[in-house]
C-alpha cells in the first residue's frame, strides 16, 4: 500500500478547516465511497489502496512574510517534503487568494487547487471558469463546498492520481523577466545542494530574504548570504528595484491576469451584505459597545445557561464517584485504607473538572460561530485602535485571543504566536500581556467560586473576570513599552477583513467537540498526573503518634456514647463489638448517600430492596418503623455517623495542614493573610503552577467529604471553607493576575531568549496579585463590601486607570544615531542588551 503525504495550505478564512474535516477523517462524508476506511487512532485514511496522511498547515497570506504561521508551514514543507499540496482558495475572494497559489506552485511539489465556498461565490453572482484556471495554471482545479461535503471524492481522486505519477508533472515557473539572470545565478550556486526541494524555488526565496531558507542552506553554503546580497545589489543598481517587492508585483500581476480571464463578478461595485453589516459592527462609535455586548451574551449563554445543564450531568458524575467508592475497601471506623483515600482523591479531582464540560461545549461552540461568521478578525480590527494606544497593535490580537481574551484559550500557543509580530516592541509587550488572559485552565476555578459564592450574579461576575484582564494587560503593556521596551523597533499593522459567512451546524459541533475532547484528554493526562503528585505531597509525612492518639480518644468517646445508648436494647448483641459497629456504620452511611442521590420514588424503592437483600438484619436499624428499640439504635447510629464524619474531617484537615504542601502553604500565610487567604487556598495556588486546573482539583478534594454523596465541589466549598463572598472576590483577583503554568514560562524563556525576562514574568504578576487582592480585601472589610461590590469597585478602578493611560498620548523616541558621546555610548550598551533579551 503506497503512502501519500498531503499538505493542506491556504489563506486564513478560506474555509480550509472544513475541507480538512471533509476529506481527512469525517466518516459521514467518505463512508459512501468504495474502498475508503479510516484509522481513527492516527487520522489516516485509505483510498483505492493508498494510505493518505493529510496535514492541515496554519493559514497564511503568503510565503514571503515572516509570521509564525508561515514559518511553521515552510518548515513542514522543508522537513517533510509532502507528495502533494492541496491549496484551498476562497472562491468568493479569488484574486487575493491566488497570490499564495502562485507561491505554492513554485515550490516544485504538485499542487491541487480547491475553490472552496463555491456556494458563497454563486450567491454573490460570481462566475468562475475553473477549467480555464486549470488550463492556465496547468494543475487540477476543483470546485468544492466543504461545509456541505461537495468535492471530497474528486479531491481524493486527484491526490491519488498525482501521487501515483498517473499524470506527468512539469515544474511550474513564473517568468520574472529582469530578475531571471539573478535567479539563475543563485540556482547554479546551490545546484549541488542535497535538499530535495526545487532549486529555483530556493533561489527565489533567498532573493526574498527568507531567513528560514537561508538558515536551511547555510549548512552547505556558508557564504550564501554574501552571494545573494551581491546579486540583489546588482539588480538594484541596474533597475532601481528591490527583489522582494519586484517578485511580489509579478505575482500580483499574474493573479490579476487569471482573475480577469476566468472570473466575472456581476455585482461588482454594489454594496454587499458584508459592507452593510460592517457599517454597523465597525462603526467608530458603536463597534466597542457591540463587542462588549457580544462578549456579555457569550458568557451569559455559556456560563449561566451552561451551568444549569450541569444539574443534569452532575448526577452522572456523582454516580460514578459512588460506584468507585462502593468497590474500594471500606473504612474501619476512622481508619481509611490508603487505596480508598487515593481513589476518592482521584475521582474528586476528575469530577471537579469534568462537571464543567457542558459550559465548555457551549463556549467553544459560540467561539466557533464567531470564527466562522468572520467576527473574530473584526474584533482584532476594532481592538487595534485601542491596542496601539498601549504599545500593542492588531497583530497582538491573535496571541491574546489564543491566550484567552475570549476565555477558553491557552497561554502556551498565545505566547508562541507572538513570534509572528513584526513590531519588536509590541511583540515583547504582548508576551508579558498574554499570561493575564483567562486560559481554559482557569475557567473551572472561576466557575467553582462563582457556583459557591455568586450564583445569582454569575453572568455579571464572569463578565468582570473576562474583560478586566484585558484592561490589566493593557496597563502592563503601556508600562513596559514606555520604560524598558521603549527602544525596541516598531512596525505598522496591516490586515484584511474576510466577508461574512453563515456557519454550519455540523462545523460548529465538530469544532466544539474537538476542543472539548482536547480538554478531556488534558484532564485525564496532565491534571490527573499532577493530582497523583499532589496526593503524595498532601499525605506525607502524615499524622504523628500524638494526633493519632487524640483522634482514637475522640472515637472511643463516640463509641462509648453509642454503646451506652444501645446497651439496654434487645439488639445489643448485634452491635456490641467494634467490627460490628464499623460494618453497621458503613452500611448506614452507604444507604443514606444512595437515598440522597435518588431522584424518584421508584429509584428510592430499588435502593431499599438492594439494601434489604444486602443485610436484612441491619436494615431494621435504617428503617425502624414502629420498632421502638430499633429506633433507639437508629438514633444512636445517626449520632455516631455525625461524630465519625467530624473526626474524619479533622483528621483530613490536620493531615493536609501538616503535609509537605500544607507546610508550604503555611509558610506564605503571613504574606497572603492580608488578602484573606488561608493555607488551604495557598496550597491550591501552589498546585496550580504545574497546571491551572489542579487548583480546582485540589480545592474540590480538600473540601469534599471522603464519602459517597451527591454534593458538588462548589457546595462543599461554600459549606466547609469558611470563606465569604469577599474572600472569594480576593481569591479571584489573585488568580486573574498570577503567572501562568510552568509550560508557559518555558515558552516565555524561548521567545525572549532570556531567563531574566522569565523570572520577571513569574514574580511581577505574583507581586501585583498579592498587592491588589490585599487592597481589595482590606478595604472591603473596612467598608463591609459584599463580594460583588468588591469586584465592581476593582473593575471600575482598573478600567478607569486604563482609560486615563490610554488617553494620554505617547511621545516615544523612535530614532537613534548621530555623533557618539559618553551618554550615547551607554545607550548603545542598553540597546544591545535589549536585543539580547536582557
Amino acid at each position: 500500500m503506497k503512502e501519500i503525504k498531503v499538505a493542506l495550505a491556504g489563506q486564513p478564512n478560506c474555509g480550509k478547516s472544513t475541507i480538512f474535516n471533509m476529506v481527512s477523517g469525517i466518516e459521514q462524508h467518505i463512508a459512501n465511497y468504495p474502498g475508503v476506511t479510516v484509522d481513527k487512532k492516527t487520522g489516516f485514511f485509505t483510498y483505492n489502496e493508498h494510505r493518505i496522511e493529510m496535514v492541515d498547515l496554519p493559514g497564511t497570506y503568503s510565503f514571503s512574510s515572516y509570521s509564525l504561521e508561515e514559518r511553521v508551514a515552510k518548515e513542514f514543507i522543508i522537513d517533510e517534503n509532502p507528495d502533494v499540496i492541496v491549496n484551498v482558495v476562497d472562491a468568493s475572494n479569488i484574486k487575493r487568494n491566488l497570490y499564495l497559489t502562485f507561491q505554492l506552485l513554485e515550490i516544485g511539489i504538485p499542487v491541487i487547487v480547491v475553490l472552496n465556498m463555491m456556494d458563497v461565490a454563486k450567491r454573490r453572482e460570481i462566475e468562475i471558469d475553473s477549467k480555464k484556471i486549470a488550463k492556465m495554471l496547468n494543475c487540477p482545479v476543483i470546485e468544492a463546498t466543504g461545509s456541505k461535503g461537495i468535492g471530497s471524492e474528486e479531491i481524493m481522486q486527484n491526490i491519488v492520481n498525482i501521487a501515483s505519477n498517473n499524470q506527468q508533472y512539469e515544474d511550474f515557473k513564473i517568468n520574472y523577466e529582469e530578475l531571471e539572470p539573478h535567479i539563475n545565478a543563485i540556482e547554479e550556486k546551490i545546484s549541488s545542494s542535497t535538499s530535495l526541494l526545487n532549486k529555483r524555488w530556493l533561489a527565489i526565496k533567498l532573493l526574498e530574504g527568507d531567513t528560514s531558507i537561508t538558515e536551511h542552506l547555510k549548512e552547505e553554503y556558508q557564504n550564501i548570504e554574501e552571494d545573494v546580497k551581491k546579486e540583489e545589489n546588482i539588480f538594484h543598481e541596474k533597475y532601481d528595484k528591490d527583489s522582494p517587492s519586484f517578485l511580489a508585483s509579478v505575482r500580483y500581476e499574474s493573479a490579476d491576469i487569471i482573475y480577469h480571464k476566468a472570473v466575472k463578478e456581476k455585482k461588482i461595485g454594489q454594496e454587499t451584505l458584508t459592507d452593510k453589516a460592517d457599517k454597523i459592527l465597525l462603526n467608530r462609535f458603536l463597534a466597542l459597545p457591540i463587542l462588549i455586548l457580544i462578549m456579555f451574551l457569550v458568557y451569559e449563554i455559556s456560563i449561566v445557561w451552561g451551568y444549569k445543564l450541569t444539574d443534569y450531568t452532575w448526577p452522572i458524575l456523582a454516580a460514578i464517584k459512588n460506584f468507585v467508592i462502593d468497590i474500594l475497601p471500606p473504612a474501619n471506623l476512622i481508619d481509611v485504607p490508603m487505596i480508598t483515600d487515593f481513589g476518592i482523591w482521584m475521582v474528586n479531582s476528575a469530577n471537579a473538572l469534568m462537571n464543567y464540560i457542558p459550559i465548555f461545549f457551549i463556549l467553544f461552540a459560540l467561539i466557533a460561530i464567531m470564527e466562522d461568521v468572520g467576527y473574530m478578525p473584526r474584533m482584532a480590527f476594532i481592538l487595534d485602535r485601542v491596542f496601539k494606544r498601549f504599545g500593542l497593535h492588531g497583530q497582538s490580537t491573535l496571541p491574546l485571543v489564543l491566550g484567552g481574551a475570549m476565555v477558553g484559550g491557552c497561554a502556551v500557543p498565545g505566547v508562541m504566536a507572538t513570534k509572528g509580530i513584526a513590531d519588536d516592541r509590541a511583540r515583547m509587550a504582548t508576551i508579558f500581556s498574554v499570561p493575564y488572559m483567562n486560559c481554559l485552565a482557569k475557567v473551572p476555578f472561576y466557575t467553582l467560586l462563582l457556583g459557591a459564592f455568586f450564583k445569582p450574579d454569575m453572568a455579571l461576575m464572569m463578565f468582570f473576570i473576562s474583560t478586566v484582564t484585558l484592561f490589566v494587560a493593557l496597563i502592563v503593556a503601556k508600562l513596559l513599552t514606555t520604560t524598558v521596551l521603549k527602544a525596541r523597533e516598531t512596525a505598522p499593522f496591516l490586515m484584511e477583513l474576510p466577508p461574512y459567512h453563515m456557519p454550519t451546524f455540523k462545523g460548529v459541533i465538530i469544532r466544539a467537540s474537538q476542543r472539548v475532547w482536547i480538554y478531556i484528554k488534558k484532564v485525564v493526562t496532565i491534571v490527573l498526573a499532577v493530582a497523583i503528585v499532589l496526593f503524595a505531597m498532601l499525605q506525607l509525612p502524615g499524622l504523628n503518634k500524638e494526633a493519632e492518639a487524640k483522634y482514637e480518644k475522640s472515637l472511643d468517646k463516640a463509641l462509648s456514647s453509642f454503646d451506652n445508648k444501645v446497651k439496654k436494647s434487645k439488639y445489643y448483641e448485634e452491635v456490641n463489638t467494634k467490627e460490628e459497629v464499623s460494618e453497621l456504620l458503613n452500611y448506614y452511611d452507604g444507604y443514606r448517600t444512595k437515598r440522597m442521590v435518588a431522584t424518584s420514588k421508584d429509584s428510592a424503592k430499588a435502593i431499599d430492596e438492594d439494601y434489604l437483600a444486602l443485610n436484612e438484619s441491619y436494615f431494621k436499624f435504617i428503617k425502624p418503623k414502629r420498632d421502638k428499640e430499633a429506633k433507639t439504635v437508629n438514633k444512636a447510629l445517626r449520632k455516631l455517623s455525625t461524630d465519625r464524619k467530624r473526626i474524619l474531617r479533622a483528621i483530613k484537615n490536620e493531615k493536609v495542614e501538616n503535609s509537605l504542601l500544607g507546610m508550604a502553604g503555611r509558610a506564605i500565610e503571613p504574606v497572603t493573610q492580608y488578602a484573606g487567604f488561608d493555607w488551604k487556598i495557598n496550597v491550591a495556588f501552589l498546585s496550580s503552577f504545574a497546571a491551572r486546573e489542579s487548583a480546582v482539583a485540589t480545592l474540590g478534594s480538600i473540601y469534599e467529604n471522603n464519602k459517597a454523596d451527591d454534593m458538588r465541589a462548589e457546595e462543599a466549598m461554600a459549606l466547609n471553607s469558611g470563606y465569604t463572598p469577599l474572600h472569594a472576590a480576593a481569591i479571584i483577583i489573585f488568580m486573574l493576575l498570577t503567572p501562568p503554568c510552568i509550560a508557559t514560562m518555558i515558552v516565555v524563556k524561548m521567545q525572549t531568549n532570556s531567563y531574566k525576562w522569565m523570572v520577571f514574568a513569574i514574580f511581577f504578576p505574583v507581586l501585583l496579585g498579592i498587592v491588589l487582592s490585599s487592597i481589595v480585601f482590606s478595604v472591603g472589610l473596612i467598608n463591609n463590601w459584599s463580594g460583588v461590590e468588591a469586584m465592581t469597585y476593582f473593575y471600575i478602578t482598573i478600567v478607569s486607570i486604563a482609560l486615563i493611560i490610554g488617553l494620554v498620548p505617547s511621545k516615544r523616541i523612535n530614532w537613534k544615531g548621530g555623533l557618539q558621546s559618553k551618554a550615547q555610548g551607554q545607550y548603545n550598551i542598553y540597546d544591545k542588551n535589549l536585543n539580547k533579551g536582557e
